[in-house]
């Protein structure tokens, strides 16, 4: 028996009877069940590990068995008569096995006639064919399976056998949609027998250029469907690599339809670059076609650029809401389209602010006709909800390559004449001239320092005595902003007031003058109030309000010796926020004064509006109170207002005797001016009021001396 042991196994192949023991270990450990088995008693002589682990008998079961015994009843008899035709053995037979566990699996064997041992057997190698069977049949699956991709993949596929004429071995669902026909219709075909010669021809080219390339080629094109439809389709073609390694036999090509796609991407780039308010190109689109232009502007052939926008469109938007300005928008582009040629441009670029590029081959003449053709048009009234709106707008104009041959040293000019013609009046337009920029970069310039200015404290408040017409006692100041610049000495307010507000510097320099103020009125006497002015500007800052609160508590002021002074600009600028932004300064104790009655168009609607504490009449109206007689009547006005409105009214610019009387004689209750004491310094002030208290004083004993001599008289 010891010879019978699994490590005494004999390795197919090895010469009969040998008993090396390399081929006894290779036979043991072959990868391929094998067994040696008797051809007369059937009984297996020998197995090695493979068919051990396969079957799942023991070593030691198999030599108690016989190959019959791993055959179900179905395959014994064909096995005993396979043994019994002898040379039958030898070839590769199939069966049906049995393991040892009760499954029934498929085999293939090979068997040939041996000797072991010195007697004659039979050496059998196995193959299962369960995973060969699944090899397959996964193989098949995986085909199916690409397949069934391929077929109904979104993207069209299809591959062309360049050999045979190009013809179609391959045409998805997809790609056959775009063709409109079925793939049965198109696989076996060629592009000449299924496509117009000119679509045949330049299929032809591409396949050729991708060949020739050896690259992928990607290809956009209209093309015409069997159905009739006109598609825009994307195609990609690449030749396969070749199994020789020669010249490619198929072409792959990828198509998809790109028709929808492709009015999307024209459709949002439309709007990208268009305003979706009005319909007209946005400032993107403006900027990038505005440089062609310029481009080709020539002497002969110039191009004007306008850049408007509407005068106070905000007040629209304020007093009637934003869906009218909208409305108001739209009209203005409508209007501004039948104006232009289709060779100009004309953009929305942002707000109320629009543009136009005029070709002005016959000269400027065009862009000043077009200019007044604009304020005539929005001249006209446009109705909002049922409301005639009149408008108007203010315009600059530059021309290339005169004033300018970059886009954006032009776009620059017409910005400086715009705010030219905002700064003539309005309501007008004006064309771009070399001062303009000189005006601008002062105004840069005036920025700049304004910023040190700050920085380096260089402000100081200077105060103009307000005295009482009724008994010349003093009654307070107002505090007059000055500038003391380092080069060109004290700088009037009118100079950077205007820079201030526009850069929003105002309201750091309007902060410094509140607090200056209420620290210098502190320290006067209870009696004497301080008047500062505040612009619209500040009153659009939301911090005002607690701006005013601080600075009277750090300064310890009372409120009602506060005097703010407003203009009527900030009722036009935003009633809605102005009027309760004056009433809670009013709840706090701080007197309101209306400054320069008199010179808008509708002061007697704003003081219905918030009770005022004090009108001031505007310095005009006094210089011609001696001999204009309107103006004495607008005085006589102003004080029966006053009087109706339960309001102090004072007079700025008294500079004479006679104005001094004439106000007198009408009433006016207060009065300012050269006459009774220029705007002077904090230190110049404190001894103007203890001048001023000491004559009071003595004007006081010397009543009382006469009111006792006349007693005793």
């Amino acid at each position: 028996m010891g010879k019978n042991k699994l490590s005494n196994s004999l390795p197919a192949g090895a010469p009969v009877g040998s008993t090396d023991d390399d081929f006894r270990s290779l036979f043991a450990t072959h990868p391929s069940p094998m067994w040696v088995y008797d051809p007369v008693s059937l009984r297996f002589l020998i197995v090695n590990e493979a068919a051990v682990a396969l079957y799942g008998y023991s070593a030691a079961e198999y030599l108690q068995m016989t190959v019959l015994d791993i055959r179900p009843a179905s395959e014994r008899q064909r096995m005993i008569e396979a043994v019994a035709g002898g040379t039958d053995m030898e070839r590769v037979k199939r069966w049906q096995h049995l393991k040892a566990n009760g499954d029934i699996f498929e085999v293939v064997t090979y068997g040939r006639s041996v000797r072991f041992e010195g007697s004659a057997a039979i050496l059998a190698v196995v193959q299962d064919r369960t995973e060969v069977n699944a090899a397959h049949q996964q193989a098949s699956d995986t085909q199916s399976l690409l397949d069934s991709i391929v077929e109904n993949l979104p993207v069209g596929v299809f591959v062309k056998d360049v050999m045979d004429e190009g013809r179609y071995v391959l045409h998805n669902q997809a790609s056959s949609a775009l063709v409109g026909l079925s793939s049965a219709d198109i696989v076996g075909k060629t592009d000449k027998e299924l496509f117009s010669p000119s679509q045949s021809k330049r299929f032809s080219e591409q396949d050729q250029m991708t060949l020739d390339t050896d690259q992928t080629l990607t290809v956009e094109e209209e093309m015409e469907g069997y159905d009739g439809e006109r598609r825009l389709v994307r195609t990609f073609k690449r030749a396969l690599p070749s199994p020789d390694g020669v010249r490619p036999r198929y072409l792959l090509g990828i198509t998809e339809d790109v028709t929808v796609s492709r009015a999307v991407e024209a459709k949002m780039a439309h709007i990208a670059m268009h305003d979706a308010l009005t319909g007209l190109p946005n400032r993107s689109f403006f900027s990038d076609h505005i440089r062609d232009l310029i481009d080709q502007a020539t002497e002969d052939n110039p191009v004007a650029l306008l850049y408007f926008d509407i005068d106070h469109f905000k007040h629209i938007n304020d007093s009637m809401g934003h869906p009218a300005g909208d409305t108001l928008l739209r009209e203005v582009a409508t209007r501004l389209r039948r104006l232009t040629r289709s060779e100009d441009l004309i953009a929305r670029l942002g707000g109320d602010e629009f543009a136009v590029a005029l070709q002005v081959a016959g000269g400027i003449a065009r862009a000043r006709d077009f200019a007044d053709q604009l304020l005539a048009s929005l001249g006209q009234p446009i109705d909002l909800d049922g409301i005639q709106e009149y408008i108007s707008c203010s315009i600059g104009i530059a021309v290339a390559p005169q004033d300018g041959g970059d886009a954006e040293v032009l776009l620059r000019n017409a910005d400086l004449a715009l705010y030219a013609a905002k700064a003539a009046g309005r309501s007008t337009y004006r064309f771009y001239e070399i001062s303009m920029r000189l005006v601008a970069k002062r105004r840069h310039d005036l920025m700049v320092e304004l910023r040190q200015a700050i920085d380096h404290h260089q402000f100081e408040l200077h105060y103009q005595p307000i005295v009482s017409l009724k008994d010349d006692r003093l009654v307070g100041f107002e505090a007059l902003l000055r500038w003391r610049h380092p080069q060109r000495g004290l700088v009037a307010p009118q100079e950077f007031i205007p820079v201030a507000e526009e850069t929003g510097l105002i309201t750091t320099i309007g902060a410094w003058v509140l607090r200056e103020a209420c620290n210098a009125a502190a320290g006067w006497p209870d009696q004497l109030r301080v008047a500062v002015n505040l612009s619209v500007c500040q009153f659009r800052h939301q911090g005002l309000l607690a701006t005013i609160t601080s600075v009277l508590e750090d300064s310890t002021l009372a409120p009602e010796r506060l005097e703010i002074e407003i203009t009527e600009s900030v009722f036009i600028s935003d009633t809605a926020q102005s009027v309760p932004l004056l009433h809670e300064m009013k709840a706090l104790g701080i007197r309101i004064a209306i400054d320069d009655f008199g010179t808008g168009y509708s002061s007697l609607g704003y003081l219905r509006a918030f009770p005022f504490d004090k009108i001031k009449l505007d310095r005009s109206f006094v210089s011609g109170i001696e001999t204009d007689p309107g103006s004495l009547s607008i005085v006589r006005a102003v004080v029966g207002i006053g009087v109706g409105f339960r309001a102090t009214t004072t007079a700025e610019g008294i500079e004479t005797e006679e104005q001094m009387r004439a106000l007198k004689k009408e009433g006016f209750g207060e009065g300012q001016g050269y006459l009774i004491g220029r705007p002077m310094p904090r230190p110049e002030t404190e001894a103007f009021i203890e001048n001023r208290r000491s004559q009071e004083l003595e004007t006081g004993r010397r009543a009382e001396r006469d009111a006792v001599t006349i007693k005793v008289a």
